[in-house]
């Protein structure tokens, strides 16, 4: 078997509690219900079509079996499939565990990944991360539980895998891909993981349970009789509910709940490293923001060490890109784009930006001012605040900018639209195990939808293409450290900070243990120590769909 090994371990979770991350001292028990309190209803519980961080969190690591999964190193390990064979760089061939069958009892085969795969490549699915098999070419299955697929040479060509459980063929074939969003399926999902889906009230709760029939070598089946998923959108509702004991988990408290909680009696939390970051994207087809002087000025005028601690209680890193600190490729000796506003100040007048009128905003050499729309998500108070701290420290080197809260849909359809409907925009992104930076910052995605900034670096383009085909990674870190370099240099997007997650527990709820993987990952391993929540709250999805 080969499979593609990290050199850099995860950091461990840490507990703000006594507590250690399993209770190694407790004795799992089987049974009870567990209540995860979340602000945003699930996405479509299909892989093929899901965008949502928390959704693929728990398709991958509870209601589907993907063929591979990272272990805590980063490396790759077998889940549905038992062995692999790399035949040089081109080729690799699959052998399948013949004991994993979908919830309604019908065998996972080789068909259903063939079946996957076809449906990830075809673009009228949508699959969003169809990067993973750009340089994939074809799926041929061999037998019933041997698949071969061919590709590209490419580095890390296996990466995607983890990400993309397989679906079952049998329940989605007549569905086109263009119509995979639409799918019935994805309301009422079957899986073949070690929780299966038993209800669902839209923008109210999901209902799971433990499948028994989930091979022992994999685990068995979850600990847990049920898993409940909460729609509460309001923070302080969400904490109410952890007080009240209705709820186990809050998945995205605000630092100062963090802060105070932990240290009570019958609560701990957990902080764990992210892939995720804040960062602004500039408009390189706006005036003044395609002058990588005037964007580095930006970044250098923005105190981001100021942001992290007033919005994240010290829970974020500032660092100089978007490549994840965790990473391998990860240049721990390029220091970030420093808070100096006296530095920033000489860049844009060397790019001809001045206060030509004595009115305290700067304009360019026609007298035009310079003036920003920064656009953030609306209904969401932490990014209005953070962007008006943008706002605020940009308005001191004399740079007008109007923030402009927008509807998420709308926000998106502005910054991936060919127009680029915007000079700024503040948002969240994901950062990736599998370095490829081509969609986001290479000349040749300008026009697609995640090149937000229309960046154009010709020695960046060349670096690009090489170290993402390169798989030897002794060959390939000095073309990632001089791509980050660049980025650094001319800042198509400022990346705030890398966040560090930072969730609430109930005492009772053990076995819960965290990385850079996801905040699911142990989800079955999950347990009760004692009691359960309210049985409204356990009951209250039994049985009851929305009826799509």
């Amino acid at each position: 078997m080969n499979g593609t090994s990290g050199s850099r371990a995860l950091v461990a979770c840490v507990l703000l509690a006594a507590a250690a991350c399993g209770d190694p001292g407790d004795e799992p028990r089987r049974g009870g219900t567990v209540v995860i309190a979340a602000g945003t209803d699930l996405d479509h519980a299909n892989p093929l079509v899901s965008a949502d961080q928390w959704t693929n969190d728990l398709l991958r690591f509870a209601l589907f079996t993907p063929l591979l999964q990272y272990d805590e190193d980063l490396g790759l390990e077998p889940v549905l499939a038992e062995s692999w064979e790399m035949a040089g760089d081109t080729a690799v061939t699959f052998h399948l565990r013949r004991d994993i069958r979908w919830h309604d009892g019908t065998p996972t085969t080789a068909y259903d990944v063939q079946f996957t795969f076809d449906r990830a490549k075809d673009p009228e699915t949508g699959f969003p991360n169809a990067g993973y098999f750009s340089r994939w070419t074809r799926a041929e299955v061999v037998d019933s539980y041997t698949v071969r697929f061919t590709m590209e040479r490419h580095a890390e060509p296996l990466a995607g895998w983890p990400f993309t459980p397989i679906v079952p063929r049998h329940l989605l074939d007549t569905v086109p891909a263009g119509a995979m969003r639409q799918a019935a399926f994805n309301r009422h999902p079957v899986g073949n993981g070690p929780f299966r889906f038993v209800s669902q009230r839209t923008n109210d709760r999901w209902v799971f349970e433990s499948n028994p029939d989930y091979p022992e070598a994999l685990g068995g089946p979850a600990l847990l009789d049920r898993l409940v998923w909460r729609v509460i959108p309001e923070n302080s509702a969400q904490i109410a509910e952890l007080r009240a004991g209705e709820a186990d988990l809050v998945l995205q408290p605000r630092p100062e709940q963090v802060l105070e909680l932990a240290e009570r009696d019958g609560f701990r939390a957990i902080v764990k490293p992210s892939r995720q970051f804040s960062f602004v994207a500039w408009n390189g087809q706006r005036g003044a923001l395609a002058d990588a002087r005037v964007r580095r000025a930006l970044s250098m005028g923005i105190d981001r060490e100021a942001i992290v601690q007033a919005f994240r209680k010290g829970y974020g890193e500032v660092v100089h890109g978007p490549v994840m600190p965790t990473h391998w490729a990860y240049d721990q000796d390029l220091q970030p784009v420093p808070f100096d506003p006296d530095s920033a100040r000489t860049l844009l007048a060397e790019a001809g930006l001045e206060d030509r009128d004595g009115d305290g905003i700067l304009e360019d050499e026609d007298g035009a001012p310079f003036r920003i729309e920064l656009k953030m998500m609306a209904g969401s108070d932490y990014y209005r605040d953070i962007a008006e701290a943008i706002r605020g420290d940009l308005a001191a080197l004399g740079i007008d900018v109007r923030t402009r809260a927008t509807e998420f849909n709308t926000l998106a359809a502005d910054v991936t639209s060919p127009e680029r409907r915007f000079d700024a925009f503040l948002l969240g992104w994901a950062g990736d195990f599998r370095l490829d930076l081509q969609d986001l910052f290479h000349s040749a995605s300008r026009g697609q939808p995640y090149q937000f900034a229309s960046y154009a670096n010709p020695e960046l383009d060349s670096l690009l293409d090489r170290a993402s085909a390169e798989p030897d990674r002794a060959m390939a870190l000095p073309m990632w450290h001089r791509v980050q370099e660049i980025l650094r240099d001319d800042q198509p997007w400022t990346i705030i900070f890398y966040q560090r997650d930072a969730l609430l527990l109930r005492d009772r709820l053990k076995g819960v243990e965290m990385d850079i993987r996801g905040v699911l990952l142990s989800l079955p391993e999950w347990w009760v120590s004692e009691g359960a929540p309210a049985d409204s709250v356990a009951a209250g999805g039994q049985g009851a769909t929305d009826g799509e």
